[in-house]
């Protein structure tokens, strides 16, 4: 039987937020699991978050699944297990999947050069400013290492760069095509395959491939093969300027000003969240809208760890493969497809982040068998971030260690 939480811990450790008499942890747990709440209404307090949500597995068995705090802090209402929430970066992970599982039944081949299939579908019609953009492959992509470093050139997803993209190839709003077309027009950072550097530029096209390859949107594509079977519906996407209904208020760090508005998506000054940039031509790569449980559902059927398995033996060995670069990496610790991967003689952790304005989340399966996904409604001013995440991380681990003894039951086979 599991446990309807009471509000004595969150009283104590919240008592920072405005106060309604609302009780500020919802949602259900077996038993044992308090360092979990402890922990993340520790990190709540620290960084000044108003809202978090944090669902835990082991060995596929949902064992807490929760809210802490608001949801929406002007209209009192309390982040539960159900509110939806952006999910960002963790994105990249389904879109890995799903060029896994058309390279897994043939449709595509993990060293197939990009460029001559979006020549095909009329992205591209000009020649590559870079000659070494025609060695980039699907395998570089996944990878994140076609060549695309936004520490050196830029973000275009993001302010200054999108505004440059929409001025030089005359759209607004700026869409993933556009984006393409105006990374290819400039020279790249560096030669494909030879290092790593987080791209989402990569994952545009990415999701681009996908859809050429299938006839099929991003968004039909992933609802039907992979998400409609594991978490019982399809991919919700983001708006640009508002939440959606079910869906989070998003906060920007204390002291933040106002930013100036994506072409395109509106020309008022706007708080970070909403409006600073377009979330809508992040199909591939953030704009996934879901609950933690509901992630977790997706993590634990990629290997049939819960539910109906995605991938096959092969195809998660491939996605948790270090990457063969020319510069070489770590063995230890790298980014493989789709997922980060920390390696040890006793097995693999795998996980990916997101973060957006607004937003920090974190997807994490360990080999321990323990699996968690947890979301907050804000993060900390840039200086900040790599303590934020940090923090999370830890906090998290050590409630896991903290666990004596794991309870028995499974809450996904709750109503």
């Amino acid at each position: 039987m599991h446990r309807r939480l009471l509000c004595g811990v969150a009283g104590a450790l919240l008592a920072w937020l405005p106060q309604s008499g609302l009780c500020l942890e919802q949602g259900s747990a077996l038993p044992h699991l308090e360092p979990f709440d402890k922990a993340v209404l520790e990190i709540m307090e620290k960084h000044n978050i108003p809202g978090a949500s944090l669902a835990v597995a082991k060995d596929g068995r949902l064992l807490l699944a929760k809210g802490y705090g608001y949801a929406d802090k002007d209209k009192q209402q309390a982040m539960t297990p159900q509110t939806l929430s952006r999910m960002g970066s963790i994105n990249k992970t389904l879109t890995a999947v799903m060029v896994l599982k058309l390279a897994e039944d043939g449709k595509l081949k993990l060293d197939d050069p990009v460029l001559p299939l979006l020549e095909k579908a009329g992205i591209v019609s000009s020649p590559p400013a870079d000659p070494r953009a025609r060695d980039i492959r699907i395998r570089h992509l996944l990878q994140h290492s076609g060549g695309f470093d936004r520490e050196r050139s830029g973000d275009p997803f993001f302010q200054p760069r999108l505004r440059d993209v929409a001025r030089r190839q005359g759209v607004s709003p700026v869409s993933c095509d556009a984006i393409i077309r105006d990374s290819l027009q400039d020279k790249l950072d560096f030669a494909p395959g030879e290092r790593f550097a987080y791209s989402n530029t990569g994952y545009c096209m990415l999701g681009r491939v996908v859809e050429i390859v299938t006839g099929e949107s991003y968004r039909a594509f992933s609802s039907r093969e992979f998400l409609q079977p594991t978490i019982g519906k399809g991919f919700q996407a983001a708006s640009s300027t508002e939440s959606r209904p079910g869906e989070t208020q998003y906060y920007p760090h204390p002291g933040e000003p106002m930013q100036r508005g994506a072409p395109g998506v509106t020309n008022a000054n706007v708080p970070s969240p909403y409006g600073s940039y377009s979330i809508e031509n992040m199909d591939a790569l953030g704009a996934w809208i879901a609950t933690p449980t509901e992630v977790l559902k997706f993590f634990l059927a990629i290997d049939g760890a819960r539910g109906k398995r995605l991938l096959s033996e092969e195809s998660v060995r491939t996605m948790r493969t270090e990457p063969v670069l020319a510069k070489g990496g770590n063995p230890r610790s790298f980014y493989a497809a789709g997922i980060h991967v920390v390696r040890s003689d006793k097995g693999d952790n795998w996980w990916h982040t997101g973060s957006q304005p607004g937003l920090q989340a974190l997807a994490l399966r360990t080999r321990q068998g323990y699996a968690w996904v947890v979301v907050f409604n804000s993060r900390p001013e840039h200086a900040e971030r790599r303590n934020f995440f940090k923090d999370i991380d830890q906090a998290l681990w050590g409630a896991a260690n903290a666990i004596k003894e794991w309870p028995q039951g499974d809450l996904f086979a709750s109503p």
